[in-house]
Protein backbone atom coordinates (compact mmCIF):
# COMPACT_ATOMS: atom_id res chain seq x y z
CA UNK A 1 0.00 0.00 0.00
CA UNK A 2 2.84 2.37 0.90
CA UNK A 3 4.48 1.56 -2.41
CA UNK A 4 1.28 2.40 -4.24
CA UNK A 5 0.98 5.76 -2.43
CA UNK A 6 4.61 6.57 -3.18
CA UNK A 7 4.11 5.75 -6.86
CA UNK A 8 0.95 7.86 -6.93
CA UNK A 9 2.72 10.87 -5.38
CA UNK A 10 5.60 10.59 -7.86
CA UNK A 11 3.10 10.37 -10.71
CA UNK A 12 1.41 13.57 -9.56
CA UNK A 13 4.77 15.36 -9.42
CA UNK A 14 5.60 14.20 -12.93
CA UNK A 15 2.22 15.12 -14.41
CA UNK A 16 3.16 18.63 -15.63
CA UNK A 17 6.25 17.20 -17.33
CA UNK A 18 4.33 14.30 -18.81
CA UNK A 19 1.62 16.57 -20.24
CA UNK A 20 3.36 19.90 -20.89
CA UNK A 21 1.18 21.04 -23.75
CA UNK A 22 -2.12 20.28 -21.97
CA UNK A 23 -0.86 22.00 -18.84
CA UNK A 24 0.32 25.05 -20.73
CA UNK A 25 -2.92 25.24 -22.67
CA UNK A 26 -4.84 25.17 -19.39
CA UNK A 27 -2.65 27.95 -18.00
CA UNK A 28 -3.17 30.02 -21.10
CA UNK A 29 -6.93 29.53 -20.97
CA UNK A 30 -7.12 30.55 -17.32
CA UNK A 31 -5.01 33.63 -17.91
CA UNK A 32 -7.07 34.52 -20.95
CA UNK A 33 -10.32 34.29 -18.99
CA UNK A 34 -9.04 36.24 -16.00
CA UNK A 35 -7.62 39.14 -17.96
CA UNK A 36 -10.67 39.38 -20.19
CA UNK A 37 -12.82 39.88 -17.13
CA UNK A 38 -10.83 43.03 -16.50
CA UNK A 39 -11.70 44.39 -19.92
CA UNK A 40 -15.12 45.38 -18.60
CA UNK A 41 -13.43 47.71 -16.12
CA UNK A 42 -11.39 49.31 -18.87
CA UNK A 43 -14.43 49.71 -21.09
CA UNK A 44 -16.38 51.34 -18.27
CA UNK A 45 -13.49 53.70 -17.52
CA UNK A 46 -13.24 54.71 -21.17
CA UNK A 47 -16.85 55.84 -21.24
CA UNK A 48 -16.01 58.68 -18.84
CA UNK A 49 -12.84 59.71 -20.72
CA UNK A 50 -12.36 62.08 -23.61
CA UNK A 51 -11.07 59.45 -26.00
CA UNK A 52 -12.63 59.01 -29.44
CA UNK A 53 -15.56 56.58 -29.70
CA UNK A 54 -15.08 53.01 -30.84
CA UNK A 55 -16.51 49.50 -30.62
CA UNK A 56 -17.01 47.71 -27.35
CA UNK A 57 -13.90 45.97 -26.09
CA UNK A 58 -16.04 42.85 -25.81
CA UNK A 59 -16.71 42.77 -29.53
CA UNK A 60 -14.60 40.73 -31.95
CA UNK A 61 -13.27 43.87 -33.66
CA UNK A 62 -13.11 46.04 -30.55
CA UNK A 63 -10.20 44.29 -28.85
CA UNK A 64 -7.11 43.35 -30.82
CA UNK A 65 -6.24 40.97 -28.00
CA UNK A 66 -7.73 38.00 -29.77
CA UNK A 67 -5.89 34.80 -30.78
CA UNK A 68 -7.95 34.35 -33.97
CA UNK A 69 -7.81 37.90 -35.30
CA UNK A 70 -5.80 37.25 -38.45
CA UNK A 71 -6.66 40.33 -40.52
CA UNK A 72 -6.46 43.34 -38.20
CA UNK A 73 -5.62 45.68 -41.10
CA UNK A 74 -8.87 44.73 -42.87
CA UNK A 75 -10.78 45.04 -39.59
CA UNK A 76 -9.49 48.59 -39.08
CA UNK A 77 -10.73 49.57 -42.53
CA UNK A 78 -14.22 48.29 -41.68
CA UNK A 79 -14.22 50.13 -38.36
CA UNK A 80 -13.17 53.39 -40.03
CA UNK A 81 -16.28 53.20 -42.22
CA UNK A 82 -18.40 53.30 -39.07
CA UNK A 83 -16.40 55.49 -36.69
CA UNK A 84 -14.44 57.75 -39.03
CA UNK A 85 -10.77 58.57 -39.26
CA UNK A 86 -10.08 58.46 -35.53
CA UNK A 87 -11.48 55.85 -33.15
CA UNK A 88 -10.52 53.79 -30.11
CA UNK A 89 -9.97 50.06 -29.78
CA UNK A 90 -8.43 48.12 -26.91
CA UNK A 91 -5.65 45.70 -26.17
CA UNK A 92 -7.11 44.30 -22.98
CA UNK A 93 -7.29 47.41 -20.78
CA UNK A 94 -4.89 49.44 -22.92
CA UNK A 95 -6.79 51.91 -25.14
CA UNK A 96 -5.36 52.40 -28.62
CA UNK A 97 -6.24 55.39 -30.80
CA UNK A 98 -6.34 54.40 -34.47
CA UNK A 99 -5.67 57.11 -37.07
CA UNK A 100 -6.91 56.63 -40.63
CA UNK A 101 -6.81 58.61 -43.86
CA UNK A 102 -4.10 60.74 -45.42
CA UNK A 103 -5.17 64.10 -43.99
CA UNK A 104 -5.50 62.76 -40.43
CA UNK A 105 -2.18 60.90 -40.47
CA UNK A 106 -0.35 63.81 -42.10
CA UNK A 107 -1.69 66.16 -39.43
CA UNK A 108 -0.36 63.88 -36.68
CA UNK A 109 3.00 62.78 -38.08
CA UNK A 110 4.03 65.90 -40.00
CA UNK A 111 2.22 68.96 -38.70
CA UNK A 112 2.42 67.74 -35.07
CA UNK A 113 5.43 65.51 -35.64
CA UNK A 114 7.18 65.87 -32.28
CA UNK A 115 3.95 65.41 -30.35
CA UNK A 116 3.28 62.06 -32.05
CA UNK A 117 6.91 60.87 -32.26
CA UNK A 118 6.87 58.78 -29.10
CA UNK A 119 6.72 55.02 -28.72
CA UNK A 120 4.13 53.43 -26.44
CA UNK A 121 5.44 51.82 -23.29
CA UNK A 122 4.82 48.08 -23.55
CA UNK A 123 6.27 45.55 -21.13
CA UNK A 124 7.29 43.20 -23.92
CA UNK A 125 9.27 45.94 -25.68
CA UNK A 126 10.96 47.00 -22.46
CA UNK A 127 11.93 43.41 -21.69
CA UNK A 128 13.31 42.75 -25.16
CA UNK A 129 15.19 45.95 -26.03
CA UNK A 130 15.30 47.86 -22.74
CA UNK A 131 14.52 51.12 -24.52
CA UNK A 132 17.61 50.87 -26.72
CA UNK A 133 18.11 50.86 -30.47
CA UNK A 134 16.20 52.82 -33.09
CA UNK A 135 12.85 51.24 -33.94
CA UNK A 136 11.15 50.91 -30.55
CA UNK A 137 13.25 53.33 -28.49
CA UNK A 138 11.28 56.16 -26.85
CA UNK A 139 11.55 59.64 -28.30
CA UNK A 140 14.40 61.46 -26.61
CA UNK A 141 18.12 62.23 -26.71
CA UNK A 142 19.22 58.62 -27.05
CA UNK A 143 16.92 57.90 -29.99
CA UNK A 144 17.85 61.18 -31.71
CA UNK A 145 21.55 60.38 -31.44
CA UNK A 146 21.12 56.79 -32.66
CA UNK A 147 19.03 57.83 -35.66
CA UNK A 148 21.31 60.69 -36.66
CA UNK A 149 24.37 58.49 -36.44
CA UNK A 150 22.75 55.63 -38.39
CA UNK A 151 21.62 58.01 -41.12
CA UNK A 152 25.08 59.58 -41.39
CA UNK A 153 26.74 56.15 -41.70
CA UNK A 154 24.24 54.90 -44.28
CA UNK A 155 24.64 58.11 -46.26
CA UNK A 156 28.44 57.82 -46.14
CA UNK A 157 28.43 54.17 -47.19
CA UNK A 158 26.02 54.89 -50.02
CA UNK A 159 28.24 57.53 -51.59
CA UNK A 160 31.86 56.52 -51.20
CA UNK A 161 34.27 53.68 -51.90
CA UNK A 162 33.82 49.94 -51.86
CA UNK A 163 30.80 50.16 -49.58
CA UNK A 164 28.68 51.76 -52.32
CA UNK A 165 25.21 50.26 -52.09
CA UNK A 166 24.67 49.81 -55.80
CA UNK A 167 27.76 47.67 -56.25
CA UNK A 168 26.84 45.41 -53.36
CA UNK A 169 23.22 45.00 -54.44
CA UNK A 170 24.23 44.16 -58.01
CA UNK A 171 26.70 41.54 -56.80
CA UNK A 172 23.94 39.85 -54.86
CA UNK A 173 21.44 40.26 -57.71
CA UNK A 174 23.82 38.44 -60.03
CA UNK A 175 24.24 35.60 -57.56
CA UNK A 176 20.46 35.40 -57.08
CA UNK A 177 20.00 35.24 -60.85
CA UNK A 178 22.47 32.35 -61.09
CA UNK A 179 20.68 30.56 -58.25
CA UNK A 180 17.32 30.98 -59.97
CA UNK A 181 18.68 29.76 -63.28
CA UNK A 182 19.86 26.53 -61.64
CA UNK A 183 16.17 25.85 -60.84
CA UNK A 184 14.93 26.37 -64.40
CA UNK A 185 12.69 23.55 -65.57
CA UNK A 186 11.21 22.84 -62.13
CA UNK A 187 8.65 24.40 -59.82
CA UNK A 188 10.26 25.98 -56.79
CA UNK A 189 9.55 28.34 -53.91
CA UNK A 190 11.72 31.47 -54.28
CA UNK A 191 11.37 32.58 -50.65
CA UNK A 192 14.62 31.15 -49.27
CA UNK A 193 16.67 32.46 -52.20
CA UNK A 194 15.22 35.98 -52.00
CA UNK A 195 15.55 36.34 -48.24
CA UNK A 196 19.16 35.13 -48.43
CA UNK A 197 20.01 37.65 -51.16
CA UNK A 198 18.43 40.61 -49.38
CA UNK A 199 19.88 39.56 -46.02
CA UNK A 200 23.33 39.39 -47.55
CA UNK A 201 23.08 43.02 -48.67
CA UNK A 202 22.23 43.95 -45.09
CA UNK A 203 25.10 41.81 -43.80
CA UNK A 204 27.58 43.55 -46.09
CA UNK A 205 26.55 46.96 -44.79
CA UNK A 206 26.28 46.09 -41.11
CA UNK A 207 28.71 43.19 -40.65
CA UNK A 208 31.08 43.88 -43.52
CA UNK A 209 30.77 40.40 -44.99
CA UNK A 210 28.47 38.23 -47.02
CA UNK A 211 27.66 34.56 -46.59
CA UNK A 212 27.03 31.56 -48.74
CA UNK A 213 23.30 30.88 -48.80
CA UNK A 214 23.87 27.56 -47.02
CA UNK A 215 26.19 28.90 -44.28
CA UNK A 216 24.84 27.55 -40.99
CA UNK A 217 25.25 30.74 -38.97
CA UNK A 218 23.73 32.83 -41.75
CA UNK A 219 20.74 30.54 -42.32
CA UNK A 220 20.10 30.33 -38.57
CA UNK A 221 20.20 34.11 -38.24
CA UNK A 222 17.76 34.52 -41.12
CA UNK A 223 15.43 31.90 -39.60
CA UNK A 224 15.53 33.61 -36.21
CA UNK A 225 14.66 37.02 -37.64
CA UNK A 226 11.79 35.44 -39.54
CA UNK A 227 10.52 34.07 -36.24
CA UNK A 228 10.97 37.46 -34.57
CA UNK A 229 8.23 38.97 -36.74
CA UNK A 230 5.86 36.08 -36.18
CA UNK A 231 6.41 35.89 -32.41
CA UNK A 232 6.66 39.55 -31.45
CA UNK A 233 3.61 40.53 -33.50
CA UNK A 234 1.44 37.68 -32.27
CA UNK A 235 -1.09 36.86 -29.59
CA UNK A 236 1.41 35.86 -26.90
CA UNK A 237 3.45 39.02 -27.30
CA UNK A 238 0.29 41.08 -26.74
CA UNK A 239 -0.42 39.01 -23.65
CA UNK A 240 3.08 39.76 -22.31
CA UNK A 241 2.49 43.45 -22.98
CA UNK A 242 -0.72 43.57 -21.01
CA UNK A 243 -0.18 41.15 -18.11
CA UNK A 244 2.38 42.06 -15.41
CA UNK A 245 5.20 39.54 -14.86
CA UNK A 246 3.90 37.31 -17.64
CA UNK A 247 7.50 36.60 -18.63
CA UNK A 248 7.97 34.70 -15.34
CA UNK A 249 5.16 32.26 -16.16
CA UNK A 250 5.88 29.12 -18.23
CA UNK A 251 4.14 28.96 -21.57
CA UNK A 252 4.49 29.27 -25.35
CA UNK A 253 5.39 32.95 -24.96
CA UNK A 254 8.79 31.94 -23.56
CA UNK A 255 9.82 31.25 -27.17
CA UNK A 256 9.80 35.03 -27.70
CA UNK A 257 12.55 35.52 -25.14
CA UNK A 258 14.48 32.42 -26.15
CA UNK A 259 14.46 33.59 -29.77
CA UNK A 260 15.62 37.07 -28.78
CA UNK A 261 18.47 35.67 -26.70
CA UNK A 262 19.71 33.54 -29.60
CA UNK A 263 19.68 36.49 -32.02
CA UNK A 264 21.49 38.70 -29.54
CA UNK A 265 24.15 36.02 -28.94
CA UNK A 266 24.92 35.72 -32.67
CA UNK A 267 25.03 39.50 -33.19
CA UNK A 268 27.16 40.03 -30.07
CA UNK A 269 29.64 37.49 -31.40
CA UNK A 270 29.97 39.53 -34.60
CA UNK A 271 30.47 42.71 -32.55
CA UNK A 272 33.20 41.01 -30.49
CA UNK A 273 34.95 39.90 -33.67
CA UNK A 274 34.92 43.51 -34.86
CA UNK A 275 36.46 44.68 -31.60
CA UNK A 276 39.32 42.22 -32.05
CA UNK A 277 40.04 43.30 -35.63
CA UNK A 278 39.19 47.01 -35.47
CA UNK A 279 41.50 49.22 -37.51
CA UNK A 280 41.02 52.96 -37.11
CA UNK A 281 42.33 53.60 -40.60
CA UNK A 282 39.60 51.61 -42.36
CA UNK A 283 35.88 51.59 -41.65
CA UNK A 284 34.57 48.34 -43.05
CA UNK A 285 30.92 48.55 -42.02
CA UNK A 286 28.34 49.97 -39.62
CA UNK A 287 29.74 48.16 -36.57
CA UNK A 288 33.23 49.56 -37.20
CA UNK A 289 31.84 53.07 -37.58
CA UNK A 290 29.85 52.78 -34.36
CA UNK A 291 32.75 51.36 -32.32
CA UNK A 292 35.10 54.13 -33.48
CA UNK A 293 32.54 56.85 -32.77
CA UNK A 294 31.81 55.30 -29.40
CA UNK A 295 35.54 55.48 -28.56
CA UNK A 296 35.65 59.18 -29.52
CA UNK A 297 32.73 59.95 -27.18
CA UNK A 298 33.86 57.75 -24.30
CA UNK A 299 34.66 60.81 -22.15
CA UNK A 300 31.34 62.55 -22.86
CA UNK A 301 28.88 61.64 -20.08
CA UNK A 302 25.88 62.70 -22.19
CA UNK A 303 26.73 60.35 -25.06
CA UNK A 304 24.28 57.53 -25.76
CA UNK A 305 26.64 55.67 -28.06
CA UNK A 306 26.91 52.57 -25.92
CA UNK A 307 27.46 48.86 -26.47
CA UNK A 308 23.85 48.17 -25.60
CA UNK A 309 22.62 50.62 -28.20
CA UNK A 310 25.07 49.19 -30.74
CA UNK A 311 23.65 45.70 -30.25
CA UNK A 312 20.05 46.82 -30.69
CA UNK A 313 20.90 49.15 -33.58
CA UNK A 314 22.35 46.15 -35.42
CA UNK A 315 19.26 44.13 -34.47
CA UNK A 316 16.88 46.84 -35.71
CA UNK A 317 18.76 47.53 -38.94
CA UNK A 318 18.92 43.85 -39.81
CA UNK A 319 15.22 43.32 -39.10
CA UNK A 320 14.05 46.45 -40.93
CA UNK A 321 16.46 45.97 -43.82
CA UNK A 322 15.51 42.41 -44.61
CA UNK A 323 11.92 41.37 -44.03
CA UNK A 324 10.00 44.14 -45.78
CA UNK A 325 12.20 44.17 -48.90
CA UNK A 326 12.12 40.37 -49.11
CA UNK A 327 8.34 40.31 -48.79
CA UNK A 328 7.89 43.07 -51.38
CA UNK A 329 9.97 41.14 -53.91
CA UNK A 330 7.97 37.98 -53.24
CA UNK A 331 4.77 39.91 -53.86
CA UNK A 332 6.33 41.35 -57.01
CA UNK A 333 7.03 37.96 -58.58
CA UNK A 334 3.57 36.74 -57.61
CA UNK A 335 1.93 39.77 -59.26
CA UNK A 336 3.99 39.27 -62.41
CA UNK A 337 2.57 35.75 -62.70
CA UNK A 338 -0.94 36.96 -61.95
CA UNK A 339 -0.68 39.84 -64.46
CA UNK A 340 1.47 38.58 -67.37
CA UNK A 341 0.57 41.65 -69.45
CA UNK A 342 2.25 43.86 -66.84
CA UNK A 343 5.28 41.57 -66.86
CA UNK A 344 5.56 41.84 -70.65
CA UNK A 345 5.40 45.65 -70.59
CA UNK A 346 8.11 45.74 -67.91
CA UNK A 347 10.38 43.51 -69.96
CA UNK A 348 9.78 45.56 -73.09
CA UNK A 349 10.92 48.70 -71.27
CA UNK A 350 13.90 46.87 -69.78
CA UNK A 351 14.95 45.66 -73.23
CA UNK A 352 14.62 49.16 -74.72
CA UNK A 353 16.52 50.99 -71.97
CA UNK A 354 19.02 48.40 -70.70
CA UNK A 355 19.06 45.55 -73.19
CA UNK A 356 20.15 42.13 -72.02
CA UNK A 357 23.92 42.34 -72.20
CA UNK A 358 24.59 44.61 -69.19
CA UNK A 359 23.36 44.81 -65.65
CA UNK A 360 20.80 47.44 -64.62
CA UNK A 361 22.01 50.67 -63.05
CA UNK A 362 20.29 53.13 -60.76
CA UNK A 363 20.85 55.70 -63.50
CA UNK A 364 18.36 53.72 -65.62
CA UNK A 365 15.53 54.33 -63.19
CA UNK A 366 14.75 57.83 -64.48
CA UNK A 367 14.29 56.39 -67.99
CA UNK A 368 11.99 53.56 -66.92
CA UNK A 369 8.70 55.10 -65.76
CA UNK A 370 6.63 51.95 -66.22
CA UNK A 371 8.95 49.65 -64.24
CA UNK A 372 9.21 52.31 -61.55
CA UNK A 373 5.41 52.58 -61.43
CA UNK A 374 5.04 48.79 -61.18
CA UNK A 375 7.49 48.60 -58.24
CA UNK A 376 5.58 51.31 -56.38
CA UNK A 377 2.27 49.62 -57.14
CA UNK A 378 3.62 46.35 -55.74
CA UNK A 379 4.41 48.20 -52.51
CA UNK A 380 1.03 49.91 -52.42
CA UNK A 381 -1.18 46.99 -53.34
CA UNK A 382 0.93 44.42 -51.50
CA UNK A 383 0.36 46.48 -48.34
CA UNK A 384 3.42 44.87 -46.74
CA UNK A 385 3.43 47.11 -43.67
CA UNK A 386 -0.25 47.86 -42.95
CA UNK A 387 0.50 49.59 -39.65
CA UNK A 388 3.42 51.80 -38.73
CA UNK A 389 5.32 50.79 -35.61
CA UNK A 390 3.23 52.00 -32.66
CA UNK A 391 3.42 55.71 -31.87
CA UNK A 392 2.55 57.56 -28.69
CA UNK A 393 2.03 61.17 -27.68
CA UNK A 394 5.01 62.87 -26.05
CA UNK A 395 2.81 65.42 -24.25
CA UNK A 396 -0.82 66.18 -23.54
CA UNK A 397 -2.44 67.46 -26.71
CA UNK A 398 -5.69 68.39 -28.41
CA UNK A 399 -6.21 66.50 -31.64
CA UNK A 400 -9.27 66.60 -33.87
CA UNK A 401 -11.46 67.67 -30.97
CA UNK A 402 -10.20 65.04 -28.50
CA UNK A 403 -7.88 65.35 -25.52
CA UNK A 404 -5.02 62.85 -25.71
CA UNK A 405 -2.85 62.52 -22.63
CA UNK A 406 0.91 62.06 -22.77
CA UNK A 407 1.80 58.44 -23.51
CA UNK A 408 -1.44 57.61 -25.37
CA UNK A 409 -0.94 54.63 -27.70
CA UNK A 410 -1.41 55.73 -31.33
CA UNK A 411 -1.80 53.19 -34.15
CA UNK A 412 -1.16 54.57 -37.65
CA UNK A 413 -3.25 52.66 -40.21
CA UNK A 414 -1.12 53.00 -43.35
CA UNK A 415 -3.54 50.73 -45.24
CA UNK A 416 -6.26 53.32 -44.97
CA UNK A 417 -4.11 55.72 -47.03
CA UNK A 418 -2.72 53.22 -49.54
CA UNK A 419 -6.29 52.25 -50.49
CA UNK A 420 -8.02 55.58 -49.88
CA UNK A 421 -10.52 56.12 -52.67
CA UNK A 422 -10.04 59.87 -52.89
CA UNK A 423 -6.27 59.52 -53.31
CA UNK A 424 -5.91 56.92 -56.08
CA UNK A 425 -7.18 56.40 -59.61
CA UNK A 426 -7.62 52.66 -59.04
CA UNK A 427 -7.52 52.19 -55.25
CA UNK A 428 -8.75 48.59 -55.15
CA UNK A 429 -6.99 47.23 -58.21
CA UNK A 430 -3.42 46.30 -58.97
CA UNK A 431 -2.77 48.92 -61.63
CA UNK A 432 0.54 50.71 -62.36
CA UNK A 433 -1.46 53.67 -63.71
CA UNK A 434 -1.78 54.77 -60.10
CA UNK A 435 1.79 56.06 -60.53
CA UNK A 436 1.63 57.28 -64.14
CA UNK A 437 0.28 60.60 -65.41
CA UNK A 438 -1.61 61.14 -68.65
CA UNK A 439 1.70 61.30 -70.56
CA UNK A 440 2.91 57.96 -69.22
CA UNK A 441 5.44 59.65 -66.93
CA UNK A 442 6.11 58.37 -63.42
CA UNK A 443 4.83 60.42 -60.51
CA UNK A 444 4.49 59.60 -56.83
CA UNK A 445 1.28 60.76 -55.11
CA UNK A 446 1.65 62.24 -51.63
CA UNK A 447 -0.53 59.39 -50.37
CA UNK A 448 2.22 56.85 -51.08
CA UNK A 449 3.35 56.40 -47.47
CA UNK A 450 4.56 52.81 -47.55
CA UNK A 451 7.59 53.98 -45.52
CA UNK A 452 5.40 56.06 -43.17
CA UNK A 453 6.17 59.78 -42.78
CA UNK A 454 7.47 62.31 -40.31
CA UNK A 455 10.23 61.95 -37.72
CA UNK A 456 9.78 58.19 -37.38
CA UNK A 457 9.69 57.40 -41.10
CA UNK A 458 11.77 54.39 -42.15
CA UNK A 459 15.44 55.43 -42.17
CA UNK A 460 16.27 52.65 -44.67
CA UNK A 461 13.86 53.95 -47.33
CA UNK A 462 16.61 54.95 -49.78
CA UNK A 463 18.37 51.59 -49.52
CA UNK A 464 15.09 49.68 -49.84
CA UNK A 465 14.18 51.57 -53.03
CA UNK A 466 17.58 50.80 -54.50
CA UNK A 467 17.27 47.12 -53.67
CA UNK A 468 13.75 46.83 -55.06
CA UNK A 469 14.69 48.46 -58.36
CA UNK A 470 17.93 46.55 -58.92
CA UNK A 471 16.69 43.12 -57.79
CA UNK A 472 13.32 43.38 -59.57
CA UNK A 473 14.80 44.69 -62.82
CA UNK A 474 17.62 42.12 -62.82
CA UNK A 475 15.18 39.24 -62.38
CA UNK A 476 12.78 40.42 -65.09
CA UNK A 477 15.69 41.12 -67.42
CA UNK A 478 16.71 37.46 -67.18
CA UNK A 479 13.51 35.47 -66.63
CA UNK A 480 9.87 35.11 -67.52
CA UNK A 481 7.91 34.08 -64.43
CA UNK A 482 5.06 31.60 -64.91
CA UNK A 483 2.38 30.16 -62.64
CA UNK A 484 3.03 26.37 -62.67
CA UNK A 485 -0.55 25.21 -62.22
CA UNK A 486 -2.48 25.92 -65.43
CA UNK A 487 -5.77 24.92 -63.78
CA UNK A 488 -5.63 27.67 -61.16
CA UNK A 489 -4.45 31.24 -60.70
CA UNK A 490 -2.15 32.79 -58.07
CA UNK A 491 -3.63 33.29 -54.61
CA UNK A 492 -3.29 37.00 -53.86
CA UNK A 493 -4.67 36.87 -50.31
CA UNK A 494 -1.93 37.73 -47.84
CA UNK A 495 -1.05 36.38 -44.42
CA UNK A 496 -0.68 38.85 -41.55
CA UNK A 497 2.40 38.23 -39.37
CA UNK A 498 3.20 41.80 -38.28
CA UNK A 499 3.70 42.36 -41.99
CA UNK A 500 1.45 41.13 -44.80
CA UNK A 501 3.21 38.41 -46.76
CA UNK A 502 2.04 36.22 -49.63
CA UNK A 503 1.05 32.67 -48.90
CA UNK A 504 3.82 30.20 -49.79
CA UNK A 505 3.86 29.58 -53.52
CA UNK A 506 5.90 27.88 -56.21
CA UNK A 507 6.77 29.25 -59.61
CA UNK A 508 8.38 28.27 -62.88
CA UNK A 509 10.87 30.37 -64.81
CA UNK A 510 12.00 30.58 -68.40
CA UNK A 511 15.38 32.08 -69.15
CA UNK A 512 15.27 34.98 -71.62
CA UNK A 513 18.10 34.37 -74.07
CA UNK A 514 20.04 37.45 -75.15
CA UNK A 515 19.07 38.58 -78.67
CA UNK A 516 21.76 38.40 -81.33
CA UNK A 517 22.17 42.17 -81.59
CA UNK A 518 23.14 42.33 -77.91
CA UNK A 519 25.75 39.58 -78.15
Amino acid sequence: MRGFRKLRMESVKLLPRMLPFHWLDLQALLIFLVVFLLVAMATQARKTSHLPPGPSAWSFFGNIFHPQQNTPHADMVELSKKYGNIFTIDMLWIPIIVLNGFQTIQEALVHQGRTFAGRPYLRITDLLSKGQGIITAPFGRSWIQQRRFALSVLRRFGQFGQCAFEEKILEEAQYLTETFRASEGSSFDPHAFIVSAVSNVTCKIILGKCFHYEDKTFTRLVELFDEVLKLQGGFWAMLCSAVPNMHHIPGPHQRIFQNQAQVEAILQDFINQHKDTLNGEEIRDFIDAYLLEMEKERDFPDSHLTEGNLLYNVFDLFLAGTETTTTTLRWGLLYMMAYPGVQEKCQKEIDEVIGRSRAPSLNDRANMPYVNAVIHEIQRYGNVVPFAVGHSTTQDTKFMGYTLKKGTFILINLSSVLFEETQWKHPNQFNPENFLNENGEFFKPDAFIAFSMGLRACLGEKLAKMELFLFFTSLLQNFVFCWPDKSSSPDLKGLYKSIVMPRPYKMQIRYRMAPSDDL
